[in-house]
């Protein structure tokens, strides 16, 4: 009888390349039924130990499909007939010319393993077929004293039977061969196929090197985000090279990596706002987000969606106020060719479909022209869509959230916007507040964008010093979040020390103008002369940085003192 002990690390190496590429469990018995070699899962799941009858009936009668574990003919006698671990498996004979070698199975142990073999069984038929004629022609070519195969280059076949990209590696992360998919995948990242550390992060290809197997490990890959599973190829106890599987689910990074982390801020307002998107988030009804400018709300829009079920689909943003009224319903709706002058051939696909399976935001939506509000009402009644020039119903599976800085219910009183449109959309209602109303927030806000800032640009600038910090929190802040992030960029560009100064900051931080002290009496003069006399100084030389600075040098003291006594005396006069 053939010896399958002569191509052992062959066989080795195959099955680890082949279980990882078609997601299944492996396992190789020899001509007298024993176990030779198993991927680990498969030894856990059952052991060593053999039921001979159902290999015996492979080597009969060839590969069989065994869809039902434990209630097969073959099955009766064996140990796992009443709980089988196995929901699926396949079974074909190795022939070396006209010996039998033993037998190839493929398990799977999972209903999702089961209903993917179920509906793919010739693919996974003709996979087993001619890996098993694989086994016997290397093993007749070489028990004759043959050259071998190349092994690298007869994998390659079966790696392309594998859905996603697919790499094999040397032991130094050098790829040897890699599928369809990944040559792609390489291809639209722009990168080199020469080696893993090429590839992803160092963090991640030592761990690789290590030895470890990695399962659905989220990594980047030229700034795109995905998964990968990983498996080590041992013969003889020796990593001899690694299997790395992609997902072939993309997607790019955004600036924050999480939206949701993106809302700094433990004030009770914001963490209000937070709790409210973890309750919403899944489901479908219309959401409306009211707030001043730049308090933020397509990032709150943004973070809905993305702890939301709909994440791995489109967020499609539309500015209702950017859009030219004669291009509106065609932007939005989309159109087929020949329904306008001008239109293009083919027709265009709107923006509301762009959004399929995911989330539209309708960004100041209370500049959405009349004319289309009805066809919206209606797409958010009937979730259907009619493109312009077209009677073809188009359903719709989409979230919509809308955002606004208008009060819409006075709108609706002037006629200016369709009540039974906001009402539509106003069933949640996500208040943002300003950020003059969450003080709190204003320093940590400060400090995260610093360190954001740091990552994309040559900046020294990391902390922020007292007198700084209570400049940032006096300010009322009419532009919210946004206008405090330009201001800490402005700093950050011009700032020369790694400290951010009042001195840093733009000069309309400084114009905002001290009130007046009540007259009081010359008794007792010292303090009261003092804040006295600051208010003059103010007054002759004004509230501009370079007034500040004419200040201190008249009254010989350094500008950081000089904030201080403006900041004492604000406190003095909050008291009367």
């Amino acid at each position: 009888m053939t010896n399958l002990e002569v191509i052992r690390p062959f066989i080795e190496r195959f099955i680890t390349a082949v279980s990882n590429s078609l997601r299944l469990e492996m396992a190789v018995f020899d001509g007298s039924c024993q176990l030779f070699y198993c991927t680990p899962t498969y030894s856990k799941k059952k052991g060593r130990s053999v039921h001979t009858p159902s290999l015996q009936e492979v080597i009969e009668n060839g590969s069989i499909l065994i869809n039902t574990p434990g209630e097969m003919a073959s099955c009766i006698g064996c140990r796992f007939r009443d709980h089988c671990p196995s929901t699926i498996e396949i079974l074909c004979c190795i022939h070396a010319g006209t010996e039998v070698a033993g037998v190839l199975a493929f398990t799977s142990f999972t209903k999702e393993g089961q209903k993917r073999i179920t509906e793919n069984d010739a693919v996974y038929l003709n996979a087993i077929t001619e890996m098993a004629n694989l086994f016997g022609n290397q093993l007749e070519t070489m028990t004759n004293g043959q050259s071998p195969a190349n092994l690298d280059a007869s994998i390659l076949p079966v790696m392309e039977l594998c859905d996603q990209p697919l790499l094999l590696t040397d032991a130094h992360g050098v790829i040897l061969q890699y599928n369809q998919l990944a040559e792609d995948l390489l291809k639209v990242c722009e990168l080199t196929s020469a080696s893993l550390w090429q590839i992803f992060p160092n963090s991640v290809v030592k761990r690789i090197m290590e030895g470890n197997d990695l399962f659905e490990k989220s990594v980047t890959i030229s700034g795109m985000a995905t998964k990968i599973s990983t498996r080590a190829v041992k013969i003889n106890g020796q990593v001899t090279g690694f299997y790395i599987r992609i997902s072939d689910q993309l997607r790019a990074l955004s600036k924050d990596t999480s939206y949701f982390e993106g809302i700094i801020g433990t004030s009770p307002a914001i963490s209000e706002v937070q709790r409210m998107i973890r309750r919403i988030a899944d489901s479908p009804t219309p959401v409306l987000i009211t707030g001043e400018t730049g308090t933020g709300k397509e990032l709150i829009a943004r973070a809905i969606h993305e702890q939301s079920r709909r994440s791995k689909y489109p967020f499609v943003a539309i500015n209702c106020s950017s859009i030219p009224d004669n291009l509106f319903e065609s932007e939005l709706f989309g159109y087929e060719e020949g329904s306008f002058t001008g239109a293009k051939k083919g027709g265009k696909i709107g923006k509301i479909e762009m959004a399929q399976g995911g989330t539209l935001f309708l960004d100041e939506i209370g500049e959405m022209p009349l004319f289309a509000q009805p066809k919206l009402l209606r797409i958010l009644q009937e979730y259907e869509l009619e493109r312009v020039g077209s009677n073809k119903k188009i359903h719709l599976d989409i979230r919509v959230i809308a955002a606004t800085n208008r009060d819409l219910g006075e709108m609706v009183a002037e006629k200016t916007f369709r009540g039974d449109l906001y009402y539509r959309i106003n069933v949640i209602n996500l208040k943002l507040p300003p950020l003059r109303t969450r003080k709190d927030d204003i320093i940590p806000i400060s400090e995260n964008y610093i360190k954001k800032l740091k990552l994309k640009m040559d900046t020294p600038l990391s902390s922020i010093s007292p007198e700084a910090r209570q400049l940032l929190l006096d300010y009322q802040w009419p532009g919210n979040v946004r206008q405090l992030q330009n201001v800490i960029e402005y700093a950050a560009n011009l700032c020369e020390t790694d400290v951010l100064m009042p001195g840093d900051l733009p000069e309309t931080m400084h114009t905002e103008r001290l009130p007046s002290l009540p007259p009081v009496s010359p008794f007792p003069p010292s303090q009261d002369s003092r804040d006295q006399e600051l208010l003059e100084l103010f007054e002759k030389y004004g509230y501009t940085l370079e007034g500040k600075k004419r200040i201190a040098d008249e009254l010989h003291i350094s500008l950081r003192t000089l904030y201080r006594r403006i900041s004492h005396l604000k406190e003095e006069l909050s008291k009367n």
